[in-house]
This record gives structure tokens, C-alpha cells and sequence, in this order.
């Protein structure tokens, strides 16, 4: 499973000929004859922008605003722009190396539900009329924000895509004892965090693992949850909290401690709220 499309902070190209070279050389590095899954990585960063707001929670494109976010019903194959051309261009080659045989599942990433959602639309409703097999969100099923869920039912009902994953329930760090410098929230979201952390008297990251694995379980009849690790220590508490879970322990606890959390994101105006993408 890999990525192409993004090499770099602000580095991207979704040329055909490009994409076919990284997927060739994503097959000699990995030694195979075929990948799994190829993803477009990061697509709101390449597609036209189609937003009326860049933040704040956006699960409102799936009903009031839907015309503002491209994602009204009988113009699910418009193409707003040059952007969204690349896009198109850029999964048509890898519909091809999958007839080709060299990549079976294909796919793509990001972080904004709306755009993934338009493009999952856009790709249906334009030639050969085939839906994504794969879609990884990530900092959707979180503590924090879990609109994720309301998204589900339509990139599989309506979309038709074959797979959804979600990532990074500690949405890049943020639900940890240490936010890194680079995270994209406003110091507003940051010092609610930072609250939290004073008022649960658990660990932060344990509480928020536990949400996510939960309500991964719940989503679709439950969908993959992809956790990062940087030591092993942190593969055996993530599979600790994931037993807990399943087994039903301190749900009583748990359930406290999802409640507070939640309530002050929302005193604060930030629970269910997306930062800016690009």
C-alpha cells in the first residue's frame, strides 16, 4: 500500500507520466510484481477548490449547503476547473496500471470529507464510470471530531466507494500531552486541549484511542483504523486499549471521561470543527 502524487511540504505532480513512474518505482523498491492499494495523495491540495469556508464543521455541505460544496444532487460529474482535470487525469492512469495489473485497488486521500466526497462523486459520474475502490480520511473519528460518521453512508451509498479507512485518532498529535509546534490548530483548540488534559485525571491519548477504535467498529459495520507508532511500546498500549475496548472494560469511565471531553470542545467551538486543507 502507497502513495503518489505528493513529494514533498508543497511539492506535487499528478501528471500521468509521473504517477506511473512512482508506482514503477514504488514496485522495484517493495520488490513485487503488484500493489495492493495506490492512493492520490492529499487531493484537496491539487483539485479546484469548490468550499464556501475552509473551517468549521462541514458535515453542513451534506444538506443546506450542499450547492456551495459541489455536492448537490444532478451535477455530481461537474468539473469546476483545471484542478479537478488533473484529478481526473491522474486516476485515469492508475485505472489503467490497474487493467495493467500492477496495482489492484486504487484510491484516495486527504483530510477535507467534502472535497473527498465530491471527487469520489466526480470520478463515478465521468468516464469509464467506475467508483474509487479506497478512501482514507484522516482527524475525522476522532475525540474531537467524528464527522466521519455522518460522511459514511455517503461515499458508500452514494459514492459507491468500496473501502473507507480512517486515521490519526490522535489527529496528528493533538489529543497527546505534547501538540507538535507544526499542528494546524488555533491556539483557541490548543488551550482547550491543554484543559482537558488538566481536568481528566487518565491519560488523554488512551481515552482518545479508545473512542476511535469504538466507533471505527460502529461506522459502516466498522471500517479500518489506521494508528501510527513511533516504538513499539506504543503498538502494545495501542493493542491494550484496543482489548479494553472490545472486552468492555471501564466503559463506565470511558464514557466519562468522552463526555467531558466533548463538552468543552463544544463550550469552545471546536467540537466537530475541521481546520484549513490546504
Amino acid at each position: 500500500m502507497t502513495k503518489c502524487g505528493r513529494y514533498g511540504p508543497q511539492s506535487f505532480d499528478y501528471s500521468p507520466k509521473t504517477i506511473r513512474e512512482s508506482v514503477k518505482r514504488s514496485l522495484e523498491r517493495l520488490n513485487t510484481d503488484y500493489l495492493d492499494t495506490v492512493y492520490l495523495h492529499d487531493v484537496e491540495f491539487v483539485c479546484t477548490p469548490v468550499a464556501p469556508q475552509s473551517t468549521g464543521d462541514h458535515s453542513i455541505a451534506l444538506s443546506a449547503q450542499a450547492s456551495e460544496y459541489g455536492l448537490v444532487e444532478g451535477e455530481e460529474g461537474k468539473v469546476h476547473g483545471d484542478g479537478d482535470r488533473v484529478i481526473l487525469a491522474a486516476f485515469a492512469e492508475l485505472q489503467k496500471l490497474k487493467a495493467e495489473g500492477a496495482v489492484r485497488r486504487i484510491g484516495i486521500t486527504g483530510y477535507p470529507l467534502p472535497t473527498l466526497l465530491r471527487l469520489a462523486l466526480l470520478i463515478l459520474h465521468c468516464p469509464p464510470y467506475e467508483p474509487v475502490d479506497v478512501i482514507l480520511s484522516y482527524s475525522h473519528l476522532s475525540l474531537q471530531n467524528a464527522t466521519f460518521t455522518t460522511f459514511a453512508p455517503h461515499f458508500r451509498d452514494r459514492a459507491r466507494v468500496g473501502q473507507l479507512l480512517a486515521a490519526s485518532p490522535l489527529s496528528m498529535g493533538l489529543l497527546t500531552p505534547t501538540p507538535p509546534g507544526w499542528h494546524p490548530s488555533p491556539p483557541k483548540l490548543l488551550n482547550t486541549v491543554s484543559e482537558l488534559r488538566d481536568a481528566w485525571a487518565g491519560d488523554l491519548p488512551d481515552l482518545a484511542l479508545g473512542f476511535s477504535i469504538r466507533h471505527a467498529g460502529q461506522v459502516n459495520g466498522g471500517v479500518p483504523l489506521v494508528v501510527g507508532f513511533s516504538n513499539t511500546r506504543e503498538v502494545h498500549h495501542c493493542m491494550k486499549v484496543w482489548r479494553e475496548v472490545e472486552e468492555g472494560a471501564d466503559d463506565a469511565e470511558r464514557l466519562q471521561g468522552e463526555k467531558l471531553a466533548q463538552g468543552l470542545f463544544k463550550d469552545a467551538g471546536y467540537l466537530d470543527w475541521s481546520w484549513a486543507s490546504p
